[in-house]
């Protein structure tokens, strides 16, 4: 999904896989059983976590709730929480869709009554386990940090460093902010990057692969395929044929 200003608030719980929005220049990725609650106005972009498969429900609603009536509603900016009771709120979602699929006599009014209850669920646990601002902003360094440097190793100790903290604290922070490790998410960049370049570049893996900082071209082609599933060679077999408009449809494509 291409960036866009949200017009509406939106409450999502992930069922299944990642996936990896960026949100006001902040990147948070999302896994099964988090709810993430999008406010109106957020500049939102999301597409699959490496190309892995998810399902997710997405509630999209408007609101005339008073200020300091439901704290998750008064939040400016986005929020992720682990949900407490997952298969409840799962069925509570698939409750609202249904109804909203139906649409049957009575379905906006009984819809609003279970949305009502999940955004209740939501602010509760988002009360009780969410992110500090300050959490957020030093997430931010140490992203904009591992962006600058990605191509290179980088250490701990360096990471720490940015925000003044211990390694440990440091590791711990980004990984309850982002859901992935300093390591995971540099990884993430570099083969984001290998695929632009397999895709838009005449250079060949080795290449590739010295130019991202892997130590060899066997590594390389090891992690390129943890990370997508498939061997570079695959992957750009894959985008040729979704090119083709006679090909089969995207098996990575998201249900909501």
């Amino acid at each position: 999904m291409l960036p866009q200003t949200v017009n509406e608030n939106i409450l999502i719980l992930v069922v299944q896989g990642r996936l990896q929005y960026t949100m006001n220049q902040a990147t948070l990725i999302a896994e099964k059983g988090d709810l993430v609650f999008i406010p109106k106005g957020t500049y939102r972009g999301a597409e699959n976590y490496m190309k892995e498969p998810h399902q997710k429900f997405s509630a999209l609603f408007h609101h005339t709730i008073p200020s300091g009536t439901v704290p998750l509603l008064d939040k400016p900016a986005f929020t992720k929480a682990k949900v407490r009771n997952f298969e409840y709120i799962k069925k509570r979602f698939e409750a609202l869709h249904r109804e909203h699929l139906e649409g049957k006599p009575m379905h906006r009014f009984i819809g609003s009554g279970i949305l009502q209850e999940l955004i209740g669920i939501a602010s509760r646990d988002v009360e009780t386990g969410e992110i500090s601002p300050m959490k957020w902003q030093q997430s931010g360094k140490i992203q904009q940090y591992i962006t600058a440097n990605y191509r290179r190793t980088i250490h701990a100790r360096e990471l720490a460093e940015q925000i003044g903290r211990s390694t440990n604290y440091t590791i711990s922070l980004f990984k309850e902010v982002t859901g992935q490790t300093p390591v995971q998410y540099q990884r993430h960049l570099r083969i984001t990057e290998a695929r632009s370049l397999l895709l838009n570049t005449a250079m060949t893996v080795a290449e590739i692969s010295e130019y991202l900082g892997f130590y060899d071209s066997s590594y390389f082609y090891r992690t390129f395929k943890k990370e997508t599933s498939l061997s570079p060679s695959a992957f750009i077999a894959l985008c040729e044929k979704e090119k083709d408009p006679a090909g089969e449809p995207d098996p990575h494509s998201s249900a909501e």
